[in-house]
């Protein structure tokens, strides 16, 4: 009896140490709990990344709209000057950047950044104008090259009627995208939306 306590005792011993941790069992379901919390929550932080991002871009594309509709206005609004080449060129830059601030944030004094870019073309005359933080804020496609959008007028079926192009652009702050090469570049890239539409 003695003898086979013996073995038994030194069958354990001899078990190398390896052997011994692929079949410890304990904390193994701790770690695997650990490994899957970490999982689930970067999975988690990802889809809130990106519900925020699709936010902030369906947001840009209503006040790029809205400015686009404000800016068919203008040859009502300047006593029927259509042409973005006037002296109150940074007015009128001034005032659609208040505007854009004010809807994206809810107030025009914000400190929070937000470009506009504004565009002029006319087909028939082939004059075309930008202002504002083209510098920073560069429209998907240059209204230049959209010269095919322009519609003919009912009364002179010669006559192309002028488009006009706004571009409202914030900061990327997303942090999944600044880890993706090519996305972002050190967070700088910036959430962008454009809409065109038909002088008056």
């Amino acid at each position: 009896m003695w003898c086979k306590n013996m073995n038994v005792l030194h069958s354990d011993t001899t078990i190398s140490p390896l052997r011994r941790f692929i079949r410890q069992q304990r904390g193994s379901v701790t770690i695997e709990f650990v490994f899957m919390l970490i999982l689930l929550i970067l999975i988690l932080a990802f889809m809130t990344d990106l519900a925020m991002l699709r936010s902030t871009t369906g947001r840009l594309d209503n006040i790029s709209y809205s400015l686009a509709n404000i800016l068919r206005e203008r040859t009502q609004l300047y006593d029927g000057k259509e042409n973005l080449a006037t002296e109150n060129v940074n007015r009128d830059v001034n005032n659609f950047k208040l505007l854009a601030k004010r809807m994206a944030f809810g107030d025009k004094n914000s400190n929070k950044e937000i470009y506009v870019v504004l565009e002029y073309l006319a087909p028939q005359n082939s004059v075309y104008r930008i202002i504002g933080d083209s510098a920073k804020c560069e429209p998907y496609d240059s209204l230049q090259g959209l010269e095919n959008l322009s519609p003919r007028s009912e009364i002179n079926d010669t006559r192309k009627i002028p488009l006009y192009q706004v571009t409202v652009c914030v900061p990327n702050y997303s942090f999944f995208s600044a880890l993706v090469p090519g996305v972002a570049k050190n967070m700088k890239e910036t959430i962008r939306s454009s809409s065109i539409t038909v002088s008056r």
